[in-house]
């Protein structure tokens, strides 16, 4: 115990000095400007992407189709009346939203009547 106090207390007094010295250092170089092109201002960007555009569309325009319609409503559920409610909400009343929606478990039959706008 007595050698191995004297052994942490200088290696505890070498780390302050040598912090001390490293921080007392003059910096020896200036540090190296950055290049023209990341300080150069920004280039207009077109509005919208194509990628963008596309997405763009697919929420705002009426889908055609089975496979756009169940890109939305998925993944399907078991239960048939949660899946036509949500066609019903996406794609039938989509625009003004849903007045009122009737669905029987036992049949699948459904009935959807939007709202005026």
């Amino acid at each position: 115990m007595r050698k191995t106090l004297p052994l942490c207390t200088a290696l505890l007094l070498g780390l302050l000095a040598g912090g001390a010295a490293l921080a007392q250092a003059p910096a020896s170089t200036l540090p190296t400007p950055l290049p023209a092109d990341l300080t150069a201002p920004a280039q207009a960007e077109p509005a919208t992407t194509p990628l963008l555009q596309q997405l763009q569309d697919a929420v705002d325009l009426p889908l055609a189709g089975a496979q756009q319609r169940a890109a939305l409503c998925s993944p399907p559920t078991a239960f048939v009346c949660v899946n036509k409610q949500c066609e019903c909400q996406r794609f039938t009343c989509a625009r003004c939203g849903i007045k009122s929606f009737t669905c029987d478990e036992n049949t699948g039959k459904s009935s959807c009547v939007c709202k005026t706008c």
